[in-house]
């Protein structure tokens, strides 16, 4: 079987610290579908609507969305789907695997241990948890003082592992790789190794046996878009990822195919409503690391 391509993301937390945290005023849902090794608890605020991949599971999210994922290898994204509301407040806190690990065995931290096994799958809690430790996940995002930050975290995973309305979401099954996701798998290969070059649609029809109206069809069907529209969109979102590193913006529009810095502030500001530099400043202040 296939094992479909999923985007490793490399996160800024460094191995000297503790845990990150996003916190973020969004108009919609950008990033893909992807793991990394990092545990992360995500809340969701606003949003009703949207789609949250877990794993093999795939569901509509209410006002409020609160998921665990302890897992690696476990495959996650909140995608628009639904979702019409453009304020949506979302607070991503990641945190090594580590931080707590050689006390798992020890008797007060047993039922923290039995959330991790369960967030194995990705873990939703219920409303009435989410009411009871919002007060806490907003606190953290605002401590300055890294220990406290530490302290109030192990009481919050501590506060989770005593919830009742909570529900592994993955079967933990590996999921069936379609023949249409194994083709759409292999264009997306084909155009992030070429995308500093100019990509034809003849030459991805070709790539997946297929004729120029056949495979528009396709790409229609899998994504709602054009192959321009695709390709753009494409680039688009990997100059994004690129952007939350140091590289200067003339060399992200570089490595992103964009022919001139113009053109990739023109589309990224028309596609993101903010200029590439906005985007960077503004994901810099929505970073805290502890």
């Amino acid at each position: 079987m296939v094992v479909p391509e999923i985007y490793r993301e490399k996160s800024p937390l460094s191995e000297k610290d503790c845990f990150v945290v996003f916190d973020r005023r969004k108009s919609s849902f950008t990033f893909p579908v992807h793991v990394h090794p990092e545990f992360e608890l995500n809340f969701v605020d606003g949003a009703a609507g949207a789609q949250r991949i877990i794993g093999d599971s795939v569901e509509s999210i209410g006002e409020k969305d609160l998921v665990l994922i302890a897992n690696p290898e476990l495959k996650h994204a909140w995608k628009d789907g639904g979702c019409s509301f453009t304020n949506i407040h979302e607070i991503t806190i990641q945190f090594h695997p580590q931080l707590i690990e050689q006390y798992l065995n020890k008797n007060q931290f047993r039922s923290i241990q039995r959330l991790f096994e369960r967030a194995a799958k990705g873990l939703c809690f219920g409303v009435a948890t989410i009411e009871r430790i919002q007060p806490l996940l907003h606190i953290i995002t605002m401590e300055n003082d890294g220990f406290y930050s530490v302290m109030r975290l192990l009481i919050l995973l501590h506060e989770l592992s005593k919830s009742e309305d909570c529900r592994e979401l993955s079967s933990g099954a590996p999921p069936e790789i379609t023949r249409s996701a194994e083709r759409f798998n292999r264009l997306q290969d084909y155009v992030s190794q070429h995308i500093t070059d100019m990509i034809r649609l003849s030459d991805a029809a070709a790539l997946l046996n297929m004729s120029r109206s056949t495979f528009s069809r396709f790409l229609q069907t899998q994504t709602g878009m054009s192959f321009t529209d695709y390709l753009l969109d494409f680039r688009i979102n990997v100059a994004m990822r690129k952007l939350k590193g140091t590289a200067a913006i003339q060399d992200v529009a570089d490595q992103c195919g964009f022919n001139s810095i113009s053109y990739f502030y023109r589309v990224f500001k028309k596609a993101k409503g903010v200029t590439p530099a906005e985007f960077r400043n503004n994901f810099k202040k929505q970073q805290v690391i502890v």
